[in-house]
């Protein structure tokens, strides 16, 4: 008599933190794939500072965002279960570079200047926050 039948057949699908951050790098595929055609359409040699704000980066850094983000939105639609390795990952290697820019303004062949290194600071927190979580909620189940 408490039963719902209809409930019982509708299966609610949730998908953990780790795995919407991942796909947020989205955002990372979508800024790299942008500024490198820019800099085709306009040449390598532009000036990153005449492009729109949030597409300010050099090339190199546009190759290296499309990359991450292009593997994190593979990672975070198709597989999640990598989920969290990916954002640790991720974490780790955008925190040497904001660590490393925030003392000179080139780092790797990279122009970071202080704006590109708050941004890696804002996304790398909350990386490794859901990473870090996700890694102590399967710790815990075990």
């Amino acid at each position: 008599m408490g039963e719902h039948p209809a409930s019982d057949s509708v299966e609610a699908t949730t998908w953990p933190l780790v795995v919407w951050v991942a796909r947020l790098s989205v955002y990372l595929l979508a800024q790299g794939a942008l500024v490198l055609l820019a800099y085709a359409y306009h040449g390598f040699d532009s000036d990153p500072e005449s492009f729109a704000l949030g597409f300010r980066i050099d090339p190199l850094l546009a190759a290296v965002n499309f990359l991450w983000g292009l593997a994190g939105t593979y990672i975070g639609f198709f597989r999640s279960r990598y989920a969290t390795p990916f954002v640790l990952a991720c974490a780790a290697f955008y925190t040497a570079l904001a660590a490393l820019g925030s003392f000179t303004p080139y780092d790797l062949g990279m122009m970071l200047n202080g704006r590109v290194n708050l941004f890696h600071w804002l996304i790398v927190l909350p990386a490794w926050a859901a990473g870090l979580y996700a890694l102590w909620r399967r710790s815990g189940r075990r």
